[in-house]
């Protein structure tokens, strides 16, 4: 019995080869300009963030009226700065010169995907100094006021542990997306 038209096209189909297209250069540029576009901004974000941040705490440690309110506030200060350090040292290079090969713009892509911080170590080293200033805040605000119980605390202890448990999800996230990216880049040199 002969199989019906359809089923026979379906079938001729369906064992075809697939075809992997490579990339043209321009196609590998765009991808590596945009990336850098999108990590560009994504640095000038947190850079303003920080900023605010480090405007945020001078100003408070100037008004601060105890030693350890000043000294967390300085504290968190310098970690605003630690953070801007950071964050603009992992910026993206600068694209090869248009007449690069395909291969040489797989390449500058690769490493800059490897550069990107996704490692939830990246974000702790990052942002214990504002967290260390915190502390000396919650001590000296303690000490400020010894009858203030210890739940008055609890909205930063609470927020404290959302944020961590918030990076760690976003960085898992970060390092699954960059792996898959790396490996694309890998295909694409091989094929």
């Amino acid at each position: 019995m002969s199989q019906p038209p359809d089923d026979h096209l379906k079938a001729l189909w369906q064992g075809q080869q697939t075809e992997t297209p490579a990339m043209t250069a321009q196609a590998v540029r765009m991808l590596a300009r945009n990336y850098a576009d999108n990590f560009r901004a994504r640095i000038w974000l947190g850079v303003t963030f920080a900023i605010f941040e480090v405007f945020l705490f001078g100003l408070q440690a100037w008004r601060a009226p105890t030693g350890y309110l000043r000294a967390g506030d300085m504290i968190m200060m310098a970690g605003g700065v630690w953070m801007i350090w950071r964050i603009v040292a992992k910026r993206p290079g600068r694209l090869p010169p248009p007449e690069a090969s395909t291969a040489t713009l797989i390449e500058f892509h690769r490493a800059q995907l490897e550069r990107q911080p996704t490692g939830a170590s990246w974000m702790a080293v990052t942002a214990a100094p504002i967290f260390l200033g915190m502390a000396v805040v919650l001590v000296g605000l303690q000490r400020a006021r010894p009858n203030m119980s210890l739940a008055n605390f609890a909205p930063v202890v609470v927020l404290i542990i959302v944020w961590c448990i918030w990076a760690f999800v976003l960085q898992k996230r970060q390092a699954k997306r960059r792996a898959e990216q790396i490996a694309e880049m890998d295909q694409l040199r091989r094929g």
